[in-house]
């Protein structure tokens, strides 16, 4: 039985069946979802759980179809935590599923879910077998099951399901494909409860905000008690104002401007497959590093975006493999200094032996390029420092007319046509595949595109190393070359 709306009449039913006010109490207990939570689930610090004022109409909501459009840090993961921790109790003998597009949004949540079931007093007796491959699996004693499944291409991973309740967590990043393949896998009168911050996109999540049969929540970062005026203005100045599309989407909420995805993320999974001398390393302030020594024939190129104290550093390098540009490396920087990226970088060239190196002028690219230029002859001649925002003169077209284009938008057409045509390969990175799926831009006052700002450092690295091979090849191929691009004004 489902808590009717009304209390009292639900002890009166209750009552009427034969229950004592002993076992009443404890149904309701069971049956409130908040109650529920106090009773058996901790908060971060160990307290018992309690529901933020905000939270009581959407936590306790009976609604069949539920749709959240909210900002950052307001409390819908632990929403979905509660929900899936109440249903394995309250539920038995059916099936929930807790879908996203991307595995970075999906592996967290599910690792708090399974740490929430197997430390919890109350719940951990109920866990019978614990599956995180090839897709993450919960069975409970009592016939619940949760199923944890990202959408993959085309939405396949979700083919096969029927389920009672559906959970869509990030659902701004879900494709048009993934959602024809999860609406299919819900059971007749089953539940979709859907969590998503904005991005701009005009979408089916943006659709479903819009739906007038599905229950409408809206919390803005301002409902978090710890969301203080400090912690507004730096959101504000990092997003470059509370008119901008970053601060009305992650912190307000709201749809705001109509905006476009850059990438299509279909042909971006589509060119993603295991590379099998792949070498990945992530490092922080201190920690050695060592390039791989097995390294393929090829011709290399690297891409660079550089950050220090607040963002991190991505550099990548790419192989030639006939048709193909193939992603081989990535070293991830976090509070490195540019003394010591500038030696790993010399490490890494020392390895691959790069035929060219492209390097973002933001943050401190351009001094890193002229400490390496100035290192030689032959760096002065592999080197390519892109100034994202100026002008790039490439081979005139037909008729002799000059060809002037805004660099990062040459950079974005090259990895798009890459994508469109199967030439580029990627391995699976969880980071990339959720910067690709997320990243947006719309068209200012002159019509001239605008890029969203947010988490692209490793986009920017990939658009540093296919322009930089794309400048080799038109330099070093067998055709007469053009006559040399050149970036202007550096």
């Amino acid at each position: 039985m489902s808590l009717p709306w009304n209390v009292r009449r639900a002890r009166n039913q209750l009552r009427r069946r034969g229950f004592s006010n002993e076992e009443i109490d404890r149904w309701l207990a069971l049956h409130r979802r908040s109650q529920f939570a106090g009773a058996h689930l901790t908060g971060p610090r160990g307290e018992p759980w309690r529901v933020r004022d905000y939270q009581w109409a959407s936590l306790e909501s009976l609604a069949r179809r539920k749709t959240h459009c909210d900002g950052r840090d307001v409390g819908k993961t632990a929403e979905i935590e509660i929900i899936a921790a109440w249903a394995m109790a309250a539920w038995p003998n059916r099936q929930m599923l807790i879908a996203t597009q991307c595995e970075n949004h999906l592996f967290p949540l599910m690792q708090r879910l399974i740490h929430r079931f197997q430390t919890t007093e109350a719940l951990a007796p109920s866990l019978a077998e614990l599956k995180r491959s090839p897709s993450w699996f919960l069975r409970f004693t009592n016939g619940f099951v949760l199923w944890g499944r990202i959408a993959g291409p085309h939405g396949m991973n979700f083919q096969g399901l029927h389920v009672d309740w559906q959970i869509v967590d990030e659902a701004q990043e879900m494709t048009e494909t993934a959602w024809s393949e999860l609406f299919q896998s819900l059971n007749g009168g089953g539940w979709r409860w859907v969590y998503g911050v904005p991005n701009g996109l005009r979408n089916t999540f943006h659709r479903m905000t819009h739906m007038p049969d599905a229950e409408q929540y809206n919390w803005p970062s301002s409902l978090n008690p710890e969301f203080t005026p400090e912690k507004d203005a730096e959101l504000a100045r990092l997003y470059g104002g509370r008119d901008s599309p970053g601060y009305v989407h992650r912190v307000l909420g709201q749809h705001g401007a109509p905006a476009q995805a850059v990438f299509n993320l279909e042909d971006y999974l589509a060119c993603v497959s295991v590379e099998p001398d792949f070498h990945e390393a992530k490092l922080g302030e201190g920690e050695a590093y060592e390039p791989p020594t097995n390294i393929a024939e090829g011709t290399h190129y690297l891409g660079c975006d550089l950050g220090y104290a607040r963002d991190p550093s991505e550099f990548v390098v790419y192989r030639t493999d006939g048709p193909y540009l193939v992603n081989v490396a990535r070293v991830h920087l976090r509070g490195v200094n540019y003394v010591r990226q500038q030696q790993i970088i010399e490490a890494l060239d020392a390895a691959y032996g790069f035929d060219a190196i492209g390097i973002d002028c933001g943050n401190n690219g351009r001094a890193m390029a002229h400490r390496l230029m100035s290192l030689g002859a032959d760096w002065c001649a592999r080197m390519h420092a892109f100034e994202f925002g100026s002008v790039i003169e490439l081979e005139p077209l037909p008729d002799g007319t000059p060809q002037r284009r805004v660099v990062k938008e040459v950079m974005t057409e090259l990895l798009e046509r890459h994508m469109a045509e199967r030439t580029i390969r990627f391995p699976p990175l969880p980071d990339r595949e959720t910067q690709y799926a997320g990243h947006t831009y719309h068209h200012g006052a002159a019509g001239r595109i605008i890029y969203e700002k947010g988490d692209d450092h490793l986009i920017d690295a990939d658009r540093c190393a296919v322009l930089a091979h794309h400048l080799a090849v038109h330099q070093h191929g067998s055709a007469p070359p053009p006559p040399r691009p050149r970036v202007v004004g550096f």
